[in-house]
């Protein structure tokens, strides 16, 4: 595998078919979020740090998965806020009306914050919907 840094708080791990199959895992493992697949991503969460000394926040995590031309995956792990901005708003299309309008507001909150804000409204955001999840 291949690490790069991006930012304090974005790493980018490049997987070829060699390290899948050190792994004993597949792509199909990453897409289906089988035990192995999930497993597999946070050893590979935990290895950026490592080798890109990082300090994850644990707080506004995205993972974006990309597929290079040469066959090989990237996955980059990210705890900007910016990164988690964007995939709030790329949540947006599958919302109904009434989720749309709460996360716009929400992600207007998000870009108008400093840095320690942002992540302490991200934590709690997080949180509650931790709880609506266990709660269903």
């Amino acid at each position: 595998m291949e690490y790069r840094k991006k930012a304090d708080l974005k790493v980018e791990c490049i997987v070829s078919e060699e390290d899948f199959e050190f792994f004993g895992i597949c792509f199909d493992d990453l897409l289906e979020r089988t035990k192995a697949g999930m497993n597999f991503i946070r050893r590979t969460k935990e290895l950026c740090a490592m080798t890109q000394k990082v300090q994850w926040t644990n707080v506004a995590y995205t993972l974006n998965i990309g597929m290079l031309a040469d066959g090989r995956l990237s996955l980059e792990f990210s705890e900007c806020i910016e990164d988690y901005v964007k995939s709030l708003r790329n949540s947006m299309i599958a919302a109904d009306e009434r989720t749309k309008e709460s996360l716009l507001e929400f992600i207007t909150t998000l870009e108008s914050s400093d840095e320690e804000s942002a992540r302490k409204l991200v934590a709690n955001f997080e949180k509650n919907i931790k709880k609506l999840t266990v709660n269903k």
